[in-house]
């Protein structure tokens, strides 16, 4: 799929230049982007039969980067998006603040159709 037929909840956006200020940030997410292509590569090696991401990389690298950005940059995160049912369920059910605060940062670097997974 090209990038003129993709939808656009599904587009990753551009980091914000803050996040480019900070090393762990940098390697945070690039290690986040490079997972997906890591576990591909090992499925078309080893094929379906074989568990090529026992760790869940592709996940556990999102869960990283949101828990740094929510940690050490909490002052750039994003109010609760009011039309994000994920947010609006967070703030209702009152989860734990880093919890919370770890799906705002999710907002800032994933896509929209993934943001509210987590």
């Amino acid at each position: 799929m090209d990038a003129g037929n993709e939808h656009p909840d599904d587009e990753w956006p551009l980091p914000p230049s803050w996040m480019w200020g900070c090393g762990e940030c940098i390697e945070l997410y690039k290690a986040m982007k490079l997972a997906p292509e890591v576990v591909e590569a090992a499925l078309e090696e080893f094929g379906p039969g074989v568990d090529c991401d026992p760790s869940d990389s592709v996940v556990t690298t999102q869960i990283r980067l949101a828990r740094h950005i929510a940690v050490e940059h909490e002052e750039f995160l994003p109010e609760a998006d009011e039309s994000c049912e994920k947010c609006m369920s967070d703030l209702r059910r009152r989860l734990p603040e880093l919890l919370v605060l770890e799906h705002r940062a999710r907002h800032v670097f994933a896509p929209p159709r993934i943001v509210g997974l987590l």
